[in-house]
């Protein structure tokens, strides 16, 4: 009696045991989105289920509730099994329900497959005994060989989301996750019994493997085509924002230009009004015209925040509509007056600053700021723009603000930092401290490369 209780305890901590790799499999994806805090209660309610499982599993198997033979064990590990761990999943990791269940769907077709082959691998082994006497070696089969497919199939499920986590693709996985679902309840319902149907069903086992992998691929090509058209999006938008940053810089040089010419037209009346009140003695009249000349200089003065044309045309525009929104905004550029990524970097400070003034729009008027600071020593250009921010920000995997949902075009100047960083190999790191958000961008100077972000 003590070894059949014994062979009950270790065959149930193996089949639980052998629902781990599928329970991380599940998380990986999810993982760099995640905060300290939501990994550590993932972590021990994981620790939790594990343990609870057992302890429920063993007591339901003692007490003679449910039979200890191959197709409850069947049943668990197709339906039970994984049900808790995925339940936590979704309540603790949001808003990714279409995400999670796509990922359920795939990790089920994987562990399906490989749980096959060790069904084929026992049989032969066994030579045609009874199989559920044979679980535990079973298990060990099923282990080693998930545990050997994970160099292969773990850069699929950490890149799946991490590599695309600057495009919307919610309404691309409402339609894709029930795909592997369809196919595993399908096969899920055939498996049902008390015999292992591993080698009689070996060929639409394999069959079942491809689909799986067919959708996995047909899921990761078809993000790729929607960040294709985001990055030509986001081309057309960018050249379309040089143009109407250029264009308002050359208005505004049009303007001072228009009323430095009047100046000059009425300098030479100015100065014999102005002569001809000093000699009458009226010095009040004469410091009222001067402060007037004075005024109208100052309106022709064109203010320069940087020696090079194209980061001084971008910082000019937008300066210029931070104060018009009453944001104060603190400006220090030290960078050359050229070099070979300007253009797109001019590019890119638009689109942040941009940003940065839409966010500050909604803090309150006294609390607004914004602080933009570029150097250039020993080869390397550091760029940072900070602004206010009284909310927390939360970062997307790709360590940049999430996108909103809101605004169809908001979004696509986090990813022109996305695209500037991979086209030049620059690194970018946001973070959020003391009331303030930044974004820091460190460009090694290139030598030469076409300027077309």
């Amino acid at each position: 009696m003590m070894e059949y209780y014994l062979n009950i305890a270790i065959s149930t901590s193996l089949l639980i045991v052998s629902l781990l790799p599928s329970v991380y499999l599940r998380y990986l994806p999810f993982r760099p989105v995640l905060d300290a805090r939501t990994r550590n209660h993932l972590l021990q309610g994981y620790a939790i289920i594990f343990f609870l499982e057992i302890t429920i599993s063993l007591a339901l198997f003692y007490g003679g509730i449910i039979p200890f033979n191959f197709p409850t064990f069947k049943i668990m590990w197709l339906f039970f099994g994984y049900t808790p761990y995925f339940i936590l999943n979704l309540i603790l990791i949001r808003p990714y329900v279409a995400q999670h269940f796509f990922i359920l769907g795939i990790q089920q077709i994987l562990a399906g497959t490989l749980s096959t082959f060790a069904v084929a691998i026992t049989l032969l082994i066994i030579d045609g005994d009874d199989f559920f006497r044979h679980f535990k070696l079973y298990s060990v089969i099923y282990l080693t060989l998930y545990l050997s497919v994970f160099p292969i199939v773990l850069p699929f499920f950490r890149q799946i989301f991490l590599r695309f986590a600057s495009i919307s693709t919610d309404r691309f996985w409402h339609y894709i996750s029930p795909l592997p679902l369809l196919i595993i309840f399908h096969e899920s319902y055939y498996s049902l019994g008390d015999k292992a149907l591993a080698i009689q069903y070996f060929l639409p086992r394999l069959a079942f493997f491809a689909s799986g992998i067919f959708i996995a691929l047909t899921a990761w090509r078809g993000l790729e085509y929607i960040l294709t058209q985001a990055a030509a999006t986001e081309r057309n938008l960018a050249l379309l924002r040089r143009m109407n940053a250029f264009g308002t810089y050359t208005r505004s040089m049009q303007d001072k230009q228009a009323r430095l010419a009047i100046v000059r037209h009425d300098l030479r009346h100015n100065v014999k009004m102005l002569a001809d009140l000093i000699s009458r003695g009226e010095d009040e009249a004469a410091m009222q015209l001067i402060s007037s000349l004075s005024y109208q200089i100052d309106a022709t003065r064109v203010e320069h925040f940087a020696e090079n044309p194209m980061i001084d045309a971008a910082l000019s525009v937008y300066v210029q509509q931070a104060r018009e929104k009453n944001i104060p905004i603190d400006v220090k550029i030290d960078l050359p007056n050229s070099f070979a990524a300007e253009i797109d970097l001019s590019l890119v400070l638009c689109n942040l600053l941009e940003n940065a003034i839409h966010a500050e729009e909604s803090e309150e008027e006294l609390l607004r700021g914004i602080r933009v600071r570029a150097r250039a020593p020993n080869g390397s250009i550091f760029l940072s723009i900070e602004n206010r921010c009284s909310h927390r920000v939360k970062l997307s995997a790709d360590g940049l603000p999430k996108r909103a949902q809101e605004s169809a075009e908001h979004g696509y100047g986090i990813r022109s930092v996305l695209l500037f960083a991979e086209k030049y190999d620059a690194e970018y790191y946001a973070k959020q401290k003391d009331g303030w958000f930044s974004i820091l961008i460190h460009l090694p100077i290139p030598e030469h490369t076409d300027n077309d972000l």
